[in-house]
């Protein structure tokens, strides 16, 4: 039915071009050359392709060895295209680990399970250059840094590591690196192009996810740093005092006042005090130690939470931003601090020890300022004039 559907267009076409040649040449004898050589030439071609397939048909179904190579064939691609779809299965299933991640604490954790779905590893490092050195991610590295030297370095016999390029990711570098790692049964028996592929594939999908942590990051940072004075946020400083709180753990807190704030800006201006505060801030970051917090309390007070610092060591840590402020040699007026200074105690809230650290603050600015006040647990109050004595 449908080669006499075909033919009976093919007459149609030539009935058309007869037409449009007697239009041109006005000649009827090539007009009825061209509708008779169109379905003659059709018939001619249909009738040789038809005997041609049915010749091979006849061939392959007479000839036992030939059917039965044809079959392998079948099969070989069916194995491929089911080997394909396994494939693109198991990337679906390594996509998903990667689903909803955004806690730079977790990503290490997740790329590690999403690598091992294709090879088994002794562990993971999550690298990220930052301010001229490598950092680990998520926990301190088991091995040496990276050294990247493509997008994608497969372990082999030299090298027993599966090093990723991530760095499209992050504004600088960044790398992943699976240690001791070796192909799952999964791709063991792939060729080294197709591991190279996988590997490829979820370098991409990690990239997204690191860059997707970063993004979640930087906004977390934005909402929670008090944008003049580049410290934390009174609300950040607080939630972290009530978890060094219920830790148990040696700690104290400062409380920092800025001296005379209220002159400073009625003299030479909210400008001036806006760098004043600016400055203070910039102090305070660069003189903490790791781990340490600093938070904008209120206007010109400043919260400083000093994790694993006894009372003592804590005065010290005040007393060197202390010193370090009162000798600003930049800013248009004179700057001085005062700062009272408390441990955390085990039947303490956060409103208590606030109200401890604030009590010593508010004795060193009745007696003299530009000094630091150590509060004892008799709620009297040990001053450190700017001398070091009491």
């Amino acid at each position: 039915m449908s080669s006499f559907k075909s033919f009976s267009l093919s007459v149609v076409v030539g009935i058309i071009i007869a037409g449009a040649a007697f239009y041109v040449y006005q000649d009827l004898a090539t007009s009825i050359l061209c509708f008779i050589i169109i379905p003659l030439a059709h018939f001619c071609t249909y009738t040789k392709d038809k005997s041609a397939f049915e010749t091979i048909t006849h061939r392959v179904a007479d000839d036992p060895k030939l059917l039965a190579l044809k079959r392998e064939q079948i099969l070989e691609e069916l194995s491929i295209l089911e080997s394909a779809r396994t494939l693109q299965s198991t990337v679906f299933e390594a996509s998903t680990e990667l689903v909803g991640l955004s806690d730079e604490n977790d990503a290490r954790e997740r790329f590690m399970a999403t690598l091992q779905i294709y090879w088994s590893s002794a562990g993971l490092d999550l690298f990220v250059w930052e301010r001229g050195v490598w950092t680990s991610l998520g926990g301190e590295a088991f091995g040496d840094e990276p050294m990247l030297t493509g997008p994608v370095q497969l372990p082999d016999t030299k090298q027993k590591e599966l090093i990723l390029d991530l760095s499209p990711g992050v504004d600088g570098q960044a790398a992943v690196i699976l240690r001791n790692a070796k192909p799952q049964p999964t791709i063991a028996n792939r060729s080294i192009s197709d591991q190279r592929y996988i590997a490829d594939v979820l370098r991409g999908q990690l990239v997204l996810s690191l860059r997707r942590v970063k993004l979640y990051n930087r906004l977390q940072e934005l909402g929670r740093t008090d944008p003049l004075t580049t410290v934390t946020r009174r609300w950040y400083g607080i939630e972290r005092l009530e978890e060094l709180i219920k830790s148990r753990e040696t700690a104290c807190i400062a409380m920092v006042d800025i001296d005379y704030f209220k002159n400073i800006n009625d003299n030479h201006g909210h400008q001036t005090g806006d760098l004043v505060l600016k400055t203070v801030g910039g102090v305070l970051n660069k003189t903490l130690r790791t781990g340490d917090i600093a938070c904008r309390y209120g206007g010109e007070e400043f919260l400083l939470l000093l994790p694993r610092a006894s009372a003592v060591s804590g005065r010290d840590v005040a007393e060197r931003i202390r010193a370090k402020i009162a000798t600003l040699a930049d800013l248009p007026c004179e700057v001085t601090v005062s700062v009272g200074v408390t441990d955390v105690r085990p039947t303490d809230n956060a409103d208590s020890i606030i109200g401890r650290a604030d009590a010593a603050l508010y004795y060193a600015k009745e007696n003299g300022r530009n000094q630091v006040v150590l509060a004892d647990e008799t709620t009297e109050v040990h001053s450190y004039k700017m001398d070091g004595t009491k």
